[in-house]
């Protein structure tokens, strides 16, 4: 590497590491890594302690991290149980070394569940990718994964994608334990049982029938509580109702 590509190297590092110092909260840290990883063709990602195999979609989303993953992809995920068979979680487990997507091969060719999440996932952008993960100093095991429809993945991106990866779990981590009091967020009644039903993985229409109001009425009040929530959709709302303890 040229003196020259080495210093502008080092510079975009350090305007990533400022950028997190200033995050204030987990959906900054989740924006600021999508706006380093997507020049790469990264089109989502996630960062998440390992839950139970068999744990609810509430548990599931109590260990997110960060989240800019598929709205609709994460609640199928979840409802049918997909932690159990995803080779990705498998392989990080068993070993911490980063790798692509594509060098799950041998964990899915004899196992017909492990293969349908794979192919399940490219309905929602997730085809090419990477993945690694990070021990905490507490012994805690986080996963990070992204990609899209077509990653740059050469050696040099998958070095920049651990690194943003390593910083940014770290910043996670450290906003989590700050214990810095949140602002107030005050829901009504009907929208914290709206919420209660969402965590629940029911959708507009069967919110709307369980609370005797229309389909329309159902999203009016989930839109509110994401404005409240300061989230980009139902997962990160419910992800930050539980976390705030405003659901069960």
């Amino acid at each position: 590497m040229q003196p020259r590509a080495i210093r502008n190297s080092l510079d975009h590092t350090l305007a990533f590491i400022r950028d997190l110092d200033r995050a204030r909260n987990l959906e900054d840290v989740s924006a600021q890594v999508m706006r380093y990883v997507t020049p790469f063709g990264v089109e989502h990602m996630v960062a998440s302690t390992i839950p139970r195999p068999q744990s609810s979609r509430k548990e599931q989303l109590g260990h997110l991290l960060l989240n800019r993953w598929p709205e609709e992809w994460a609640n199928r995920y979840a409802s049918r149980g997909y932690l159990a068979y995803d080779a990705t979680i498998r392989r990080l487990i068993s070993s911490p070394e980063p790798f692509r997507w594509n060098e799950l091969g041998p964990l899915v060719q004899d196992n017909p569940n492990a293969r349908r999440v794979l192919a399940e996932a490219t309905e929602f952008n997730l085809k090419e990718g990477f993945a690694l993960s990070l021990r905490t100093l507490d012994k805690q095991t986080v996963l990070f994964s992204a990609g899209g429809r077509h990653t740059e993945m050469s050696s040099d991106t998958q070095g920049m994608l651990t690194l943003v990866a390593t910083y940014a779990i770290g910043r996670a981590i450290s906003l989590k334990q700050e214990n810095v009091p949140d602002a107030p967020i005050i829901l009504s009644a009907r929208e914290r049982e709206a919420l209660q039903w969402a965590a629940e993985g029911k959708n507009d229409w069967e919110i709307g029938e369980v609370m005797s109001i229309s389909e329309h009425g159902a999203d009016k009040h989930m839109r509110s509580v994401r404005a409240k929530l300061g989230a980009i959709n139902r997962t990160q709302a419910v992800a930050e109702a539980i976390r705030r303890g405003l659901i069960a």
